[in-house]
């Protein structure tokens, strides 16, 4: 339940269900979610559990958490990337050792140019590398393509 490949077939109108059977409500979790599955990934969007941190989904077993960012502040996004990552984190310590595997956050674009995005995230990113926060990968998806930060 609540797992997604590459064909799936999603219809307009349907909706995608988490590994707990929960409507998924988080649109920008849906929005990489679509991506990947496009990409022909399977993806499980992960069950919310209160006061637990939890990645948004789980894409061919890596812990994905999706942040959207407009922010024009580095320091903002070097938060969000913390927070990312601790949700991460959190989900790998789930699971043996063994099945670790450095997790993902991404960038959601909420930012008016392709340009002004990646100024503002790799500041931001730098930042966060410097602070000990990135402990996986980081991405921008911005008007449908993904960008690797790392």
């Amino acid at each position: 339940m609540g797992g997604y490949g590459g064909a799936s077939g999603r219809v307009k109108d349907k909706c995608y269900y988490d590994t707990g059977g929960h409507k998924v409500k988080d649109r920008n979790a849906v929005a990489i979610g679509d991506y990947y599955i496009k990409q022909g990934k399977y993806v499980a969007f992960l069950k919310e559990i209160p006061d637990e941190n939890r990645a948004d989904m789980s894409v061919e077993g890596v812990h994905v958490e999706v942040k959207g960012m407009s922010s024009p502040k580095p320091g903002q996004v070097a938060k969000n990337l913390k927070k990312g990552f601790i949700q991460v984190d959190a989900d790998n310590k789930r699971h043996s050792k063994e099945t670790h595997r450095p997790g993902t956050v991404v960038i959601l674009s909420k930012y008016n140019s392709l340009e002004e995005a990646k100024i503002v995230v790799k500041a931001g990113y730098d930042e966060a590398v410097r602070k000990g926060y990135v402990t996986g990968n980081v991405k921008l998806f911005h008007n449908g393509v993904m960008y690797d930060i790392t």
